[in-house]
């Protein structure tokens, strides 16, 4: 199943995405929910990103190959023994199809990263990496926006990676992705495919990840976790178009532009 949210006549609402269409829901998607009458034309509707967190964590360096960027940035040269989860600002969430914006104060561009999000579904407090994957809702692609000079030099990745508009989410949930099966991330710039990356690689998976942070934070419905991923991303320029697809999910695309220059 898909779960879209998405905007109609100014008001957001929930959806069950049925090939064209988008059925509108009575409910909580995170409990209980009903299909109503009312349904949609899918490209008719404006998707928005498909939760509202009140919290989303990225998993550190987590793919064994993305070590040699890793230790250009950070200085990290070997994995770690745990996940090194990190928070990254709900307050840079924006919607498919919204403009990622390049700050006029970057001395060095952003960068794309496309990823897996897994989708946290009821509280979750102290669990085992086996019952981490029961308090997942299911699946959705993201953008993990970033600036590498403020990412270097800072002493934590709180604008390199948290600015306003790094975190593209969508198109939707999908509630039957198999991360543990393998769903290549796929990164396309004008077309072109610059990144590839799949979540069987992952080296500390969303059963590791998510018990790992519930051990000391409480994750509740909505809340999101990334997967990491690999390659060597290219610098964005305004009108550029990035697409992420991860196979099994759907695709999110999001155009860049450049912040006007304040006066």
């Amino acid at each position: 199943m898909r779960i879209a949210r998405f905007e109609v006549d100014g008001l957001a609402r929930y959806g069950v995405v049925d090939g064209d269409s988008v059925v509108e829901v009575r409910g909580d998607i995170f409990g209980s929910f009903d299909r109503t009458s009312t349904s949609h034309v899918l490209n008719d509707v404006h998707l928005l990103a498909p939760v509202t967190p009140s919290q989303m964590f990225g998993p550190g360096v987590n793919f064994a190959d993305h070590l040699h960027e890793a230790t250009s940035i950070t200085g990290q040269a070997e994995m770690a023994e745990t996940p090194q989860p990190w928070h990254k600002a709900i307050s840079a969430i924006i919607n498919p199809g919204d403009d990622i914006v390049i700050p006029y104060d970057s001395t060095t561009g952003i960068q794309h990263e496309g990823e897996c999000l897994a989708v946290i579904g009821q509280t979750t407090k102290r669990v085992s990496p086996e019952q981490a994957w029961d308090h997942i809702l299911g699946y959705t692609c993201g953008n993990d926006i970033s600036e590498r000079t403020w990412q270097r030099n800072d002493n934590s990745m709180w604008r390199g990676k948290g600015s306003d508009t790094f975190a593209p989410i969508g198109p939707w949930i999908d509630t039957e992705f198999d991360p543990k099966a393998g769903g290549d991330m796929i990164v396309t710039l004008n077309g072109e495919e610059v990144q590839r990356a799949s979540t069987a690689d992952m080296y500390f998976d969303f059963g590791v990840l998510i018990s790992y942070i519930s051990q000391q934070l409480t994750l509740k419905p909505g809340d999101v976790v990334w997967s990491g991923t690999t390659g060597d991303p290219r610098n964005m320029n305004p009108g550029d178009e990035v697409v992420v697809e991860v196979v099994g999910i759907g695709k999110l695309a999001n155009p860049v532009a450049m912040e006007p220059r304040s006066n």
